[in-house]
């Protein structure tokens, strides 16, 4: 999902939520959910070619969704600091080359969604050169940290239990 704010009429602004049909991003059903259930009708709600992809665009009036917007961009953020901290922490375990997590898929996302939560945190995070969001992690923190969760008896891939390769 895409939030893009607009000017309107005087002092006034307009905010398109624009949804990309043929790929979903992990944040697209909360917000749709979060608008329900707060009763916020978009004021236009179409379909249409968007940068080359098919795309749902609500309009709403600024004003409307007020505080509404904060608690949007909220949803967004996190969805984004989550794709961007797996990313980090598979980078990381890959380079390892060792199989610090040697798991069968189901397993590993769980590790992975462990180990993430475990490291999202504000300095996770810093602003990269043309302005998006970059996670950075540091390597040796996420294999040592990889290596606890699987020593871990409490963990979800425990060694015993799961058949895990401990490096």
């Amino acid at each position: 999902m895409f939030i893009k704010v607009e000017p309107a009429d005087f002092f006034m602004y307009r905010v398109k939520l624009i949804f990309d049909l043929e790929k979903s991003d992990s944040e697209d059903q909360e917000v749709r959910d979060y608008l329900a259930e707060h009763e916020l009708e978009p004021k236009y709600q179409g379909t249409g070619e968007v940068e080359g992809s098919q795309c749902e665009t609500m309009l709403f009036g600024g004003c409307y969704l007020g505080r509404h917007l904060e608690r949007i961009g909220q949803i967004q953020r996190s969805a984004v600091e989550v794709e961007l901290l797996s990313a980090e922490v598979e980078r990381h375990l890959a380079e390892s080359g060792s199989g610090c997590l040697a798991l069968p898929e189901e397993q590993r996302r769980a590790a992975v969604a462990e180990l993430v939560q475990n490291f999202r945190q504000e300095l996770s995070f810093q602003t990269g050169e043309n302005g998006e969001l970059v996670a950075v992690l540091d390597g040796n923190a996420v294999r040592e940290a990889a290596h606890q969760l699987a020593t871990s008896p409490d963990s979800v891939a425990t060694p015993m239990s799961r058949g895990l390769t401990v490096s």
